[in-house]
């Protein structure tokens, strides 16, 4: 497996762990995939993984992007409720939203 595989794998087991945050802590329970941001959240992070175990840079790009955009959106609403709180969900979505962009991007380079 190359690198850039490897750091797409990463980075989409990241975005779709995010959905199951919880605090600290990681809670598998459907009710956290009942919300249609989490649920589509959750299928772009599985659609990055595979995408990237495919090698297909293109898709997997699009896939991260979708992850890219509910965590601006989630950044965008914390500023304007003037609530900005850095949290292990946040922090595990924005790695995991960077990770696949590389892998997406930079190909040749992890190589």
């Amino acid at each position: 497996m190359s690198k850039t595989t490897l750091v797409g794998v990463v980075g989409g087991i990241l975005i779709a762990i995010k959905v199951f945050l919880e605090g600290n802590t990681i809670t598998f329970s459907s009710d956290n995939i009942k919300d249609t941001t989490s649920l589509v959240l959750f299928a772009s992070g599985v659609a990055v993984v595979i995408f990237a175990l495919l090698r297909n840079r293109v898709l997997t790009g699009y896939a991260a992007m979708v992850g890219f955009t509910i965590a601006l959106l989630d950044i965008v609403e914390m500023v304007r409720s003037s609530d900005v709180d850095i949290t292990a969900q946040l922090v595990v979505l924005v790695v995991g939203v960077i990770l696949a962009l590389m892998a997406s991007s930079i190909g040749k380079a992890l190589e």
